[in-house]
């Protein structure tokens, strides 16, 4: 999934997370600014932030919910904020 920040400073900001191998990378303008390897966890939430811009500055944040039971089976919710407005929600 991917998203457009910002009107005159555009940064596209990319999410992408593979439930059967765990691995979870977060780009801007095609440079990796997130890569992680999620296998195991005991939160429900996964929350990411960070800024983006120099003139036109902007707070990002991705969160993934997953379900209790299963959740490499289900699919799970991510939801993106920019500047704590909700702009995307999908399902993984």
């Amino acid at each position: 999934m991917w998203f457009d920040v910002a009107t005159a400073e555009i940064h596209r900001v990319a999410f992408s997370f593979d439930k059967w191998s765990g691995q979870l990378v977060i780009t801007v303008d095609g440079i990796p600014v997130t890569q992680e390897l999620h296998l195991f966890s005991l939160s429900l939430t996964k929350r990411w932030a960070f800024d983006l811009g120099v003139q036109e500055r902007h707070s990002v944040v991705i969160e993934k919910k997953r379900k209790l039971l299963l959740a490499g089976l289900r699919p799970q919710t991510v939801r993106v904020l920019v500047d704590a407005t909700l702009v995307t929600s999908a399902s993984m």
